[in-house]
């Protein structure tokens, strides 16, 4: 990603897919609703103007649709034209899809950060997957793609075998990665730092699945939610054992929401991340583009409470890890301080912060 942002002409992406998503939730089940889906779904991911990002694969009968939408004179016009088209109800942005960045916004957003919050300056690429859990490619595929694009430290955190549905490492998978990490740092350590991480499972009674001996194992242990993830009840308790426990360095995106699906939990956060700061655990701003996690306004509270931040892209292929442009467009939204950023530290002293915060 680059940080020039095309003019505005119209709506935003973000506007035209809020529009398209609400139209659709007003279909049935059917093609047309996935279509509107799809469509919003392109707005969103467009770098371009979302009108030429959408028309390119929407189908005939929706283009005209599309047009009319990208054709309104600012929000309020697109907001009206979206009541028109649903008989009379006004439109409603569901919970699930509030502070979401479009990727045109992160352009925006990046076209005037503070240079320290852009993605090129950015020592460490932190939480990324390989095909030893569920991303699509080795360990030294993702390796030399963060080395080519100027990293020089990474953390690998392929998931713990608490999370079935990941094919997640059991301790002898965790024990085979930390031979091809090491195997790595020999050959090529002076051009890119290779750190095993692991993303454990936070089990619904707060602890971490990984056993104490197991967590010293590993140079950087992520613990995270991937279960019981629904508007139920608070799980301020849950996250409070959870970073409480020892070998812990790093809350990841710590509401567990999704994109359009889903809202996260919910806990007084303001607690959640003094026990982080006095824990000197690290709390994740997660950049894929459905997460985003935190959004801007949590990362402010983060940052307010004293706790150092760490930008991720949750990469899950190559092509992912640009997505901490995400993260860096949610810091620079939130104003937080450049120094709180962990990913700006050089190796030998991100190497440090890890060993301060291992006991």
């Amino acid at each position: 990603m680059t940080a020039t942002a095309a003019p505005l002409r119209g709506p935003s992406n973000g506007a035209l897919a809020e529009a398209l998503f609400t139209l659709a939730e007003r279909e049935p089940a059917g093609d047309r609703r996935l279509a509107l889906l799809r469509a919003g779904y392109a707005a969103m991911d467009s770098v371009r103007p979302a009108r030429r990002g959408v028309l390119d694969d929407a189908p005939p009968w929706l283009k005209p649709l599309v047009s009319q939408l990208a054709g309104c004179r600012g929000e309020g016009a697109l907001a009206a034209a979206v009541e028109r088209l649903s008989t009379g109800q006004p439109p409603h942005r569901r919970a699930t899809r509030q502070r979401f960045f479009s990727r045109s916004e992160v352009e925006r957003v990046l076209a005037t950060a503070p240079e320290d919050l852009q993605p090129q300056r950015l020592r460490g690429a932190f939480h990324w997957h390989t095909d030893a859990s569920d991303g699509r490619a080795a360990l030294e595929t993702m390796a030399r793609t963060c080395a080519r694009r100027g990293a020089s430290w990474a953390v690998v955190s392929d998931h713990s075998r608490g999370l079935e549905v990941a094919s997640g490492l059991d301790h002898e998978g965790v024990r085979l990665q930390r031979r091809r990490v090491e195997r790595w740092n020999r050959r090529r350590g002076d051009e890119l730092h290779l750190l095993q991480g692991l993303e454990a499972e936070i089990l619904l009674d707060g602890t971490v699945d990984v056993p104490a001996a197991e967590r010293r194992e590993v140079d950087c242990l992520l613990v995270a939610l991937h279960k019981g993830l629904g508007s139920g009840p608070d799980q301020t308790e849950r996250l409070l054992r959870a970073v409480a426990t020892p070998g812990v360095h790093v809350l990841a995106h710590p509401r567990g929401r999704l994109f359009h699906h889903r809202q996260g939990v919910r806990a007084r956060w303001e607690l959640v991340f003094a026990a982080c700061r006095d824990n000197g655990v690290a709390v994740e701003i997660n950049g894929f583009p459905r997460r985003q996690d935190l959004d801007w306004e949590l990362a402010r509270l983060a940052a307010d409470a004293g706790c150092d931040l760490i930008l991720a892209s949750d990469a899950h292929a190559p092509s992912h890890l640009e997505l901490d442009a995400y993260a860096c467009a949610i810091a620079a939204r939130a104003e937080v301080p450049a120094e709180r950023i962990l990913n700006r530290l050089q190796p030998d002293a991100f190497a440090d912060w890890l060993d301060l915060h291992s006991s």
